[in-house]
């Protein structure tokens, strides 16, 4: 393989770990992953820059090893920005139409006098779509361009993160010599990896339980609606287990992926085991615990995040709008039993949210903490199809040339 094959890359830039995927299509058009690459995220604090020569050698060495896999040059890369920086929402805008037909050129107008806005004056836009139009005081347009009226207003969702935060990120891969493609949002990304297209019209929500961070997104009618995050996630829970019993963070970490459920089962006291203490090279002393004392530990740390699930759910106004539809992802999903308990908790229908149409060239297997990587790759195939088609483009000067993701014509997301 070499850099005249055809090839994306993704950059998950997290607050645990930085994860490069590289992407071709064979002849019958299936996405496979040729390069995957890891690295502990240094230098980051939830989704903060907090040392940019740290994070830049981070990000470069997930990159080196990606290529490495792939035998691919990168030369331009797609990067995540995190959940906890970027602030998600609505706004309402509405004009004259000049002419007696609505033009694309009216809708741009439109994004353009919102955005003039002094609100958007120290923050970068990185993702608008119109969700609503309004023809004359008619709602419920679905298409508005070419259709007759006096006035339109557009109702869009725009997420954006402050200026500095957005060139810092910039700036990190600037230093691996590297050109940035586009920067999506992670919970987009997340939504676009894991959700079906019922899910994404009836409406659904995306819980993505990081090691650090926990955010949750809202998608219906296609679009995301709504995002929220909070400085917690799965490590808090490897922690709360390697203070209790006194073993490092190494051994409560695989402890509760090998042994721990969220789900209480008759024969837990039962089963037990030795873990080496978090002392053992001075005195070798192994430390015993059962599947009860894992469940007891862990439980109370999952029910907080489906408190904050429900509180945030209630919250954001868009609990009537959606279906009861749970789909968690992330690294923090795969404990056993989390569905189960959190569909119990919430009464929402719930499942565990693989990654979908992707083919994997690598000893590796895809799982849900791989979600905004491979919802960056997706992001860029959807807008690569529509590149030879007349539609709204979302790009408004070339000082926003990495802020906007092409519409792809009125369908998921954009």
């Amino acid at each position: 393989m070499n850099n005249r094959t055809k090839y994306i890359a993704s950059l998950d830039i997290g607050s645990s770990k930085i994860c490069c995927l590289l992407a071709t299509k064979n002849k019958n058009d299936i996405s496979q992953i040729v390069g995957l690459g890891y690295n502990k995220a240094k230098g980051i604090s939830n989704g903060v820059i907090s040392d940019i020569n740290l994070a830049s050698e981070s990000i470069q060495a997930a990159i080196n090893e990606a290529e490495k896999k792939a035998n691919i040059k990168i030369e331009k890369v797609n990067i995540s920005v995190s959940s906890k920086i970027v602030n998600t929402k609505l706004f309402n805008k509405k004009i004259n139409i000049i002419e007696e037909k609505i033009k694309d050129e009216d809708i741009k107008e439109i994004l353009n006098n919102l955005i003039a806005d002094p609100y958007f004056k120290d923050k970068q836009i990185l993702h608008a779509a119109p969700i609503s139009y309004n023809i004359d005081g008619a709602k419920g347009i679905m298409k508005p361009v070419g259709m007759y009226g006096s006035s339109l207003e557009v109702e869009f969702v725009i997420s954006t993160i402050g200026i500095n935060h957005y060139k810092n990120y910039i700036e990190c891969i600037s230093k691996c010599n590297i050109d940035i493609n586009k920067v999506i949002y992670s919970g987009l990304a997340s939504g676009v990896a894991v959700l079906n297209d019922n899910e994404l019209t009836l409406g659904a929500v995306v819980l993505e339980i990081g090691a650090k961070n926990t955010s949750l997104s809202i998608f219906a009618k296609g679009n995301l609606l709504f995002s929220e995050a909070v400085n917690f996630g799965s490590n808090n829970i490897t922690e709360a287990i390697a203070r209790h019993f006194n073993i490092s963070f190494s051994e409560a970490e695989k402890n509760k992926i090998m042994h721990a459920s969220a789900i209480e089962h008759s024969s837990d006291n039962e089963i037990s085991f030795e873990v080496p203490s978090i002392n053992f090279d001075n005195n070798e002393k192994f430390v015993p615990i059962s599947k009860k004392d894992l469940h007891k530990i862990i439980k109370p740390y999952l029910e907080d995040i489906l408190k904050w699930t429900k509180l945030i759910i209630s919250k954001s106004g868009y609990d009537k709008l959606i279906s009861k539809q749970l789909i968690i992802t992330g690294g923090g999903s795969q404990l056993d039993g989390l569905s189960i308990l959190a569909k119990n908790y919430l009464d929402f229908e719930t499942r565990v949210g693989f990654p979908k149409e992707f083919k994997i060239n690598l000893d590796n297997n895809l799982d849900p903490s791989h979600s905004v990587a491979l919802g960056i790759i997706q992001s860029i195939l959807k807008i690569e199809e529509q590149e030879d088609i007349k539609d709204l483009s979302m790009r408004l000067t070339k000082n926003n040339q990495f802020s906007f993701f092409r519409n792809w014509v009125s369908e998921k997301f954009f």
